[in-house]
């Protein structure tokens, strides 16, 4: 991860999060990004992912806020399945698929996930 030039506090836990799912080593770069710098987040669903922001809790956050957040975010819209975890990951990393939210959201932390549920880009 060094001789990629990621290291800090993020680095063990993202490779831990993303290893299954990387075809090359270096692909972890990508996740890099969604973590610790900037992406184009995907918007679908305007509404949907401003009512998603607004019932974000704040940090600390550990591998249990994505269940916490998605429950409270199904109660308050009366999505489920797809139509309720494809809009945040979009939104969130920029992708269709990649590793575990639970693990990635933590990472991101509040900050950037807030200013990309909003559309503001981080």
């Amino acid at each position: 991860l060094e001789a990629l030039t990621i290291v800090g506090r993020k680095a063990e836990p993202l490779w831990r999060a993303a290893r299954g799912n990387l075809a090359r080593f270096d692909a972890i770069l990508t996740w890099w990004r969604v973590v610790d710098g900037e992406i184009e987040p995907v918007r679908e669903d305007e509404s949907f992912l401003q009512d998603a922001a607004q019932l974000l809790t704040s940090e600390p956050w550990d591998e249990t806020t994505w269940a916490a957040w998605t429950s409270d975010v199904k109660t308050a819209t009366g999505r489920k399945g797809k139509a309720l975890f494809h809009p945040l990951r979009l939104a969130l990393t920029g992708a269709e698929s990649g590793p575990e939210l639970a693990a990635l959201l933590p990472l991101i932390g509040h900050a950037k996930a807030l200013a990309r549920l909003v559309g503001a880009g981080a």
